[in-house]
């Protein structure tokens, strides 16, 4: 069982806890988004344009993760689960509070929710790497990374709310994503195709 790519290669126990896993990672992932939309529709202040840019960017990476998520579930034989019921019973995430309107309340949960999301992440690339499962491994890296990464805009921004930066002292937020060239793409132009 050197690379669990192939769902054919993998057994069906293995298949399923897979599966189970990544449908838990996926109701978080289509949580975690779900609360970061709560804040950006509620977020109120001198810091909207700013914090609306980030939770926009927040949003994409997460919907990319929860795409990339389903596709990894599917190549195993499993079947995606996003629904909102399943997402509500199936998240670990704890419940955004609806009471949250200015700024300040809004980073603090959303730090609360990403990290406990990161360590959601860590915990089942453990799992994966341990079962030698390295495809999805590899994917829960990315997404660990990302997240580690996100997590420190969202400190920098609440820091900066804080101690009252405005404008462009605030770190300006770049997807993850912006460009993902296709991987025949990169190698032909670093010239190892």
């Amino acid at each position: 069982m050197d690379d669990l790519s192939n769902a054919n290669e993998t057994s069906d126990d293995v298949r399923t806890t897979l599966v189970q896993l990544l449908n838990k990672q996926l109701a978080e992932t289509v949580d975690l988004r779900s609360q970061v939309r709560q804040a950006h529709f509620n977020v109120r202040g001198p810091y909207i344009q700013e914090l609306r840019s980030l939770f926009d960017g927040l949003t994409l990476d997460l919907r990319h993760f929860a795409d990339l998520i389903a596709e990894r579930i599917r190549t195993l034989g499993g079947c995606a689960a996003a629904t909102v019921r399943f997402v509500a019973h199936e998240s670990g995430l704890r419940d955004y509070p609806l009471d949250a309107l200015d700024a300040h309340d809004h980073l603090e949960a959303l730090l609360s929710s990403y990290s406990r999301y990161e360590l959601d992440t860590r915990h089942n690339l453990k799992v994966t790497q341990e079962v030698g499962d390295f495809e999805t491994a590899g994917l829960l890296q990315i997404i660990s990374v990302s997240t580690e990464r996100n997590l420190w805009f969202l400190e920098a921004y609440l820091e900066g709310i804080a101690i009252g930066l405005h404008g462009r002292k605030l770190p300006s937020w770049t997807a993850t994503f912006e460009s993902r060239p296709d991987r025949s793409e990169s190698a032909t132009s670093s010239g190892t195709a």
